[in-house]
């Protein structure tokens, strides 16, 4: 009888080992996210109480659909009533198999923070191709727990993370975009940079592509095309909650004989892109 109480003491002792508590904090309005943990009530607004109703997304097969629970390995968008810290609790997520397809795939991690080159070394992901949210887009050096990323596969196939993965540190990513002319669109909180003059080959092209946006983002800048990038002419798009915008320009590449690089506005204005101004 000693022996039995024994095991049950150790089983006891091991299922308290693997249960635990994280903590992730989170900005008030949209937010990328994912489960840190395997939790047993997956509903989204009983994990995020400052859940505003319907406020759930997944992003399947090309467009974002409303969904209520959440799933390992999976990102989401969600948008919340009131930013802050938010406690998960459940079981560690020490491996999972992200399932990609190509193109764009919003995944999430495992329990610890993953480097970003676990995804790139499989030879699956765009390279410079993971991206975080903060308000606007950011290429992401880790897959940390609890948030969300967008990630660009090369084609479909399967990805595993672990805690006990060992990263082979890649090569220096080359940024084929140098020596560009660059707009450098700011408002108060947030800043991107758009190339012009300059074409990447084919092979790198997808290096230079953007996530897709949604409504309400609080800033984003990209030409047409959901690229970084265009040679001769492209349209902006932007999305800016703020009042103000500044555009800050670097032209190093002359736009040919007799002709200038032009900025235009919807309104008709134009701006004449020379050297460096504001």
């Amino acid at each position: 009888m000693k022996s039995i109480k024994t095991i049950i003491l150790l089983l006891s002792l091991f299922v308290g080992l693997s249960a635990q508590s994280i903590t992730i904090d989170y900005q008030t309005g949209w937010n990328m996210v994912g489960l840190p943990l395997d939790v047993e009530d997956t509903y989204y607004q009983t994990l995020f109480p400052d859940a505003f109703n319907n406020a759930l997304y997944s992003f399947v097969g090309g467009s974002y659909s409303s969904v209520e629970y959440l799933v390992p390995g999976t990102g989401y968008l969600l948008r919340l009533s009131d930013g802050g810290t938010v406690e998960f609790s459940g079981t560690t997520i020490d491996e999972l198999t992200l399932s990609l397809i190509e193109g764009w795939n919003l995944i999430s991690g495992i329990s610890t923070p993953v480097d970003a080159d676990v995804l790139y070394n499989s030879g699956l992901v765009v390279t410079g191709g993971i991206y975080g949210y903060d308000g606007s887009y950011m290429n992401a050096e880790t897959i940390d727990p609890g948030m969300g990323y967008w990630v660009r596969a090369t084609q479909d196939g399967e990805i595993t993370l672990s805690s006990i993965n060992l990263v082979t540190k890649t090569l220096a990513q080359i940024n084929h975009l140098e020596g560009s002319n660059t707009l450098e669109l700011s408002n108060v909180t947030h800043s991107s940079t758009l190339y012009f003059g300059k074409d990447v080959a084919d092979e790198h092209k997808d290096s230079y592509s953007l996530p897709p946006t949604f409504p309400q983002m609080a800033f984003d800048v990209r030409f047409n095309g959901d690229m970084k990038y265009t040679v001769e002419s492209g349209d902006i798009e932007v999305l800016n909650t703020s009042d103000n915008l500044t555009i800050s320009y670097d032209v190093v590449l002359d736009a040919g004989e007799h002709m200038n690089w032009v900025l235009s506005s919807e309104s008709g204005k134009e701006y004449t892109l020379e050297s460096t101004g504001e």
